[in-house]
């Protein structure tokens, strides 16, 4: 499976954009003992295409909004101080895009979760160059992971496993309190300028005392339910589905 690859299955020429390097420093893409660096020769330079959200003035007063065409995952400078050519954009949508027009001959594409560049099949048989395929983030389903792994000498594609767990916990934890006290409809009801507290409170209940579970208790679920053990729940159970 192309998702996870043996290190040595990464090995490409010295002279590509992602070389095969016995050393230390630069980025690491793979395991130690094979590591996968972005490099750049006097008779080569590589093109990383990225494939972000605009963030407007929203990114302008946060630089750590990374994920916009604006900020560009911080890395245009490091790209740029290697030789190499660095291309962002949003546009991602008909042949007539600028990602299809420039993905022909990116080495790297580099996209986010809620803004993805679709590798089709069609698009992959397009990118002749293409070596790896990177989501900032996690998921891989805007991929087509056959064909990534019949073309090119396969193509790596990648994610930052893990990366959310965190965000995705708390979101969980506030999506229930919002479920359980009824907030939704007792904020639309005072924003239209009404206040019928029974309409409300008929369907409002403390999470405390309440049986709670998840599917299974990976990075994410074992996280929700630490975040519920203070307010006191009758259970927190998990299902082992396996």
């Amino acid at each position: 499976m192309v998702f996870a690859r043996s290190a040595l299955r990464l090995a490409r020429p010295t002279s590509s954009l992602l070389s095969q390097r016995f050393a230390q420093g630069g980025a690491s893409l793979a395991p130690k003992t094979a590591v996968r660096t972005l490099t750049a020769t006097s008779s080569r330079q590589g093109k990383v295409l990225l494939c972000l959200y605009d963030g407007k003035e929203h990114a302008k007063q946060e630089p750590q909004l990374l994920g916009t065409t604006e900020n560009e995952l911080g890395i245009r400078k490091w790209i740029e101080d290697q030789g190499h050519t660095l291309v962002t954009t949003s546009d991602k949508e008909g042949e007539n895009s600028v990602f299809e027009k420039e993905l022909v001959d990116a080495e790297v594409i580099i996209t986010t979760p809620f803004h993805p560049g679709y590798l089709t099949e069609e698009r992959l048989r397009k990118a002749k160059n293409l070596k790896l395929a990177v989501t900032a983030g996690i998921g891989s389903d805007h991929v087509d992971l056959n064909v990534a792994n019949e073309i090119n000498g396969g193509i790596t594609v990648a994610e930052v496993t893990g990366s959310n767990v965190v965000s995705v916990a708390e979101h969980v934890v506030m999506t229930i309190l919002t479920l359980v006290r009824n907030f939704v409809p007792a904020h639309e009801q005072i924003a239209r300028g009404d206040w019928n507290v029974a309409e409300v409170a008929k369907n409002e209940y403390d999470l405390e005392g309440k049986t709670v579970g998840t599917v299974a208790v990976g990075r994410i679920g074992e996280r929700i339910l630490r975040r519920l053990k203070p307010f006191n729940c009758k259970e927190l159970l998990y299902l082992d589905y396996q």
